[in-house]
């Protein structure tokens, strides 16, 4: 490896300089553009445009001199529209005398004696078309006006450089051509590599460093290179198929395609996109991946061992396949919501990941996975195995159990199905009684959401049912009950004694976080009404709307409203605990 700072010039030193088939698209946007093109127009100092990393090619016999663009493709193709822009500006008599030294930089011939020139940077297919039209004969008027924020980078890059040139004074445009063709303007670093080294090393110190190279990225260009690598009688075509089909058509389709796969979620602690969560999930799966021993942080370096294990390209091609079955069911299954998603309890699948979602818990992901792929087509096994993990999930929620062991939990599952409804069998209903006398809030309202929607399937009466996560709690005695519920009962111990009036204070605190003194609405109450006697807080009082106003679910409106209209108008701890037993039932027929 040699590394050495450089002009953009030592483009006339090269003969074809080649970005790999499998790295991404142009990204660069305005920001970037105008960030370079201000940078280079201050002539009074020195500047750096960042590293490029070109890795030589094994030169066969009658063929030009090859090098591939291991990293800096986006400043490459900046640099070089740019100059391509900065030509065509010029009159004709000033483009006659530059005309060697554009050619130089941006055109190759196969022999000095032939006629024929090429472009010298040979972008990916997703690129190719519109830069070779560029860098050939430009854009005409009309084209120009036909580039939109739609339209590809590479056109809207050298449109937007058109336009902030136009009204640059001719003599700053030559300095600026004449400064990027400077052999002594040394604004890069060039990072020359061997046939023989391993660029995936230089990704890795690049990464380091703090430039972004995804996990994704990582193992794409690991995956592809390695199939280049193994390619024996197959050509390079055929190996630019088996990326197309495989991973672009999965994962670089259309701009849809593209921003589901570099969305992130929050997983625990840690925000990842949709690519390294699948990676992730599959690396555990086939068992490369260790919970146990290894952090996410080793997942692209586990990814390259597992592919330079693979010492023939039919292997790697199995391998490569299983990624886009995966990544097409991650798609099309592993939900994500937002505030407009509607849900019904029918559907098994997205309430299983809806509930995930809430308790923020996406270390079963590659189990969940894993069954999509075995069962896919055994729907009746495949509903019954997601139903489990919901049923553990939601009982070890309930009954408080920790959630560290998840992760171990995980890779045991994949490995042994029927530990799933062993561990099932060892929490009791009697942890989730105790449970849904001391519950949580955020965790009330999950549960409290998905015995509407039971409801709501079992019962016809209701005009739909499908409902949006977008509820508020209530606490129906509130849990600042003192100034105006202030008759506590005589109480008595399970042994028969009588509480004292701290006694009985402390039981009624207790019973305010059962599960039966909680419900949703459809919009928080007043602050004030929330504490009010029970039969202000349900009609309200002056414009300050009572629970009936925002009572449309039947956890509230037959549990509390039509009992309170039909003259049950005493709430206190003997209808906590007789709500408390009618909902647990239904959590136990649920969960």
């Amino acid at each position: 490896m040699k590394a050495y700072a450089t002009s953009f010039s030592f483009l006339s030193n090269e003969g074809k300089v080649k970005i790999p088939f499998f790295q991404r698209a142009y990204v660069w946007d305005k920001v970037n553009w105008s960030d370079l093109l201000e940078d280079l127009m201050d002539f009074n100092k020195n500047h750096f445009l960042g590293s490029l990393i070109l890795k030589q090619q094994k030169k066969q016999s009658g063929m030009v001199k090859e090098v591939l663009v291991i990293d800096g493709q986006q400043r490459l193709t900046t640099l070089s529209l740019l100059l391509r822009v900065l030509y065509d500006s010029f009159p004709e008599d000033i483009q006659k005398n530059c005309i060697d030294s554009i050619k130089n930089n941006l055109w190759y011939k196969q022999n000095q004696t032939d006629p024929i020139y090429f472009i010298k940077i040979e972008h990916s297919h997703i690129d190719a078309k519109y830069y070779k039209k560029i860098i050939n004969s430009g854009l005409n008027v009309a084209e120009l006006e036909d580039i939109t924020e739609e339209s590809n980078k590479v056109q809207r890059c050298y449109k937007y450089f058109i336009e902030e040139l136009q009204n640059v004074p001719e003599q700053t445009r030559k300095m600026l051509f004449d400064k990027m063709s400077d052999r002594q303007n040394e604004i890069l670093v060039l990072i020359d590599l061997e046939e023989n080294e391993d660029e995936q090393s230089i990704f890795d110190t690049i990464n380091s460093a703090g430039v972004r190279l995804t996990s994704a990225d990582i193992v794409k260009n690991a995956l592809f290179q390695k199939a280049l690598e193994l390619k024996g009688t197959y050509s390079e075509e055929d190996i630019v198929q088996l990326y197309k089909e495989n991973w672009d058509n999965i994962f670089s389709l259309d701009v849809d395609t593209r921003n589901f796969w570099e969305a992130t979620r929050l997983t625990g602690r840690l925000t990842r996109d949709n690519t390294e969560i699948l990676l992730h999930s599959i690396a555990v799966i086939k068992d490369f991946f260790n919970p146990d021993i290894h952090t996410l942080s080793n997942l692209s370096d586990l990814y390259k061992e597992k592919i330079n294990s693979y010492t023939d390209l039919d292997s790697l091609k199995t391998f490569i396949t299983e990624i886009k079955e995966y990544a097409k069911l991650y798609r099309e299954k592993m939900y994500v919501f937002d505030n407009v998603s509607a849900f019904s309890f029918s559907d098994n699948i997205k309430r299983l990941f809806h509930i995930l979602s809430v308790l923020e818990i996406s270390t079963f992901h590659p189990f969940i996975l894993f069954l999509l792929k075995k069962y896919e087509n055994n729907e009746a096994t495949l509903l019954n195995k997601l139903s489990s993990i919901e049923k553990f999930v939601m009982r070890r929620m309930i009954s408080k159990q920790e959630t560290k062991s998840y992760n171990k939990l995980c890779k045991e599952f994949i490995l042994n199905e029927s530990i799933l409804n062993e561990k099932l069998q060892l929490i009791s209903n009697d942890q989730i009684i105790h449970g849904l006398k001391s519950i949580t809030n955020k965790n009330a309202s999950l549960v409290l959401f998905w015995v509407e929607l039971f409801r709501r399937m079992n019962t016809p009466r209701h005009d739909t049912d499908e409902l949006k996560y977008n509820y508020s709690l209530e606490h129906i005695m509130p849990q600042k009950w003192e100034e105006y519920w202030q008759s506590v009962p005589t109480k008595v111990n399970s042994n028969g004694t009588q509480m004292t009036p701290d006694e009985a204070k402390k039981d009624r605190y207790e019973k305010i976080y059962h599960i039966g003194n909680m419900t949703l609405l459809k919009t928080s109450l007043n602050t004030s009404l929330r504490n009010y006697t029970f039969d202000r807080k349900v009609i309200g009082e002056g414009r300050k709307k009572g629970m009936k106003a925002y009572a449309t679910l039947s956890i509230t409106q037959d549990d509390i409203i039509i009992p309170f209209e039909t003259g049950d108008t005493v709430w206190d701890e003997n209808k906590i605990i007789s709500r408390t037993n009618n909902l647990t039932n239904e959590i136990l027929t649920l969960w």
